[in-house]
């Protein structure tokens, strides 16, 4: 096990605190907000009973205990004043990210949530299960090492899961830039911005001039001194390795949760990403008696899924519109029919650094065939940014700069498309 330094880490803390004491306080929200309510709570959940919740102190027998896995944390604010008629929205992050994602933006500006709050929404994001507030199940790493500690290495092994992750460089090479040469590491490499001169793709003409609008500008001093850094140092600028928005990134530890069957899916075995955070956000959609759901990149799959789950307890009507943000938008993968969003409107969106999914336009295609044969009534479009003259709009497009332009295309496409709930109001 490496040692970290206490020395170390007080330069590190020192470099910090040194560096935020010439800084000004900085306001996040554009103006202040009047809220009702505002708080948080947890849905969901099982019990577990292992005797491996906790590693058992050396000679001493093993205790069987009982811990909850799989819930899901959500926060919420209600405004003192709500937009006439209008349903909550429930928000949801993608893969090595938390709901922290949708409150601001990583150079301190507004986010989604406290935006839609603004505009009269009663709102509410949620941590995944098995990620961030919504805590993970670590008794099945300590049942895999007490299996190993046995003599079954190979079946302890198989029991401890793997826990991807976004790296700090993945998420560069995969929005922001490249890394070149080709073939480089981080290590022999440099991580360039797209539009650099040396950008190995360039985009078409008309992107050549759009800068990317992502806040790849904001970096904390002290990780770019490499204060109490562990390992060698990446070649290149260092302020390409210390954004403000590596930070938010972790681990996706919703791997140590069991995954289940489905049997309308294709295919029909169900990862545990698309099991609890699927179950949960129907959970929460029946607790406010209605909602609009928002997911972004891998919960894309997880809101259909939601549908379904919605749909087999009789549910469907509750959920008044989904929005995927370039994610998955099949239906055979999470069981459904277009059929099923004959009264559910249907939002899919691509920013501008993204190639265009042909699942997400077959789907609004399919649900609005239904609605020309009058088979249906909610609409169904695939938005593209870049054909509105929303350009430089990378994938975490929550965070660019023009986040709140974009929160209005929601916002706006909703209003348009969503039925009034006719006084209906969110309870939690």
């Amino acid at each position: 096990m490496k040692v970290f330094s206490s020395a170390i880490l007080l330069v590190a803390m020192a470099v910090t605190i040194s560096g935020q004491s010439a800084q000004k306080p900085k306001r996040f929200l554009t103006a202040p907000l009047t809220i009702e309510d505002q708080g948080s709570f947890f849905v969901g959940g099982v019990q577990k009973v292992t005797y491996q919740a906790a590693p058992a102190p050396p000679n001493q027998p093993l205790t069987p205990h009982q811990i909850t896995i799989g819930q899901m944390y959500v926060q919420f604010q209600i405004p003192a004043k709500k937009y006439p008629g209008g349903w909550p929205v429930i928000m949801v992050h993608g893969s090595s990210h938390t709901a922290a994602c949708l409150e601001s933006t990583p150079d301190g500006r507004e986010g989604w949530y406290p935006y839609f709050v603004r505009k009269g929404v009663p709102s509410y994001v949620v941590d995944q299960a098995g990620r961030g507030r919504s805590g993970f199940d670590e008794s099945v790493i300590h049942e895999g090492e007490a299996k190993m500690v046995a003599g079954d290495v190979k079946g302890g092994a198989d029991m401890i899961p793997g826990f991807g992750r976004i790296t700090d460089d993945g998420a560069w090479t995969a929005w922001f830039g490249h890394l070149v040469p080709a073939n480089s590491t981080i290590l022999t490499g440099k991580l360039i911005a797209h539009g650099d001169p040396a950008d190995p793709n360039p985009h078409p003409d008309q992107y050549q001039h759009v800068a990317p609008l992502f806040p790849i500008d904001t970096v904390d001093s002290a990780i770019v001194s490499r204060a109490g850094a562990l390992g060698p140092a990446p070649s290149g600028s260092p302020e390409t390795y210390a954004l403000e928005y590596y930070k938010q990134l972790v681990p996706n530890a919703e791997v140590t949760l069991p995954g289940s069957i489905c049997n309308t899916c294709d295919p029909k075995e169900i990862a545990p990403a698309n099991t609890w955070t699927p179950q949960n956000l129907a959970t929460l959609v029946e607790r406010l008696g209605g909602a609009i759901v928002v997911t972004h990149s891998q919960s894309g799959i997880m809101g259909h899924h939601m549908a379904r789950i919605l749909k087999e307890r009789g549910h469907l009507g509750l959920l008044k519109g989904l929005v995927t943000l370039e994610g998955s938008c099949s239906l055979p993968n999470s069981g459904l029919q277009a059929a099923d969003f004959d009264n559910i409107p249907y939002l899919a969106v691509k920013g501008d650094y993204t190639a265009t999914s042909m699942v997400c336009q077959d789907t609004v295609n399919a649900i609005n065939a239904r609605r020309a044969e009058k088979q249906g009534t909610a609409k169904a479009e695939y938005v593209k940014l870049d054909d509105m003259g929303i350009l430089g709009v990378t994938h975490m497009m929550m965070l660019d700069k023009k986040n709140l332009e974009i929160a209005d295309v929601l916002y706006n496409w909703l209003g348009k498309n969503v039925s009034a709930s006719r006084g209906t109001r969110s309870t939690h």
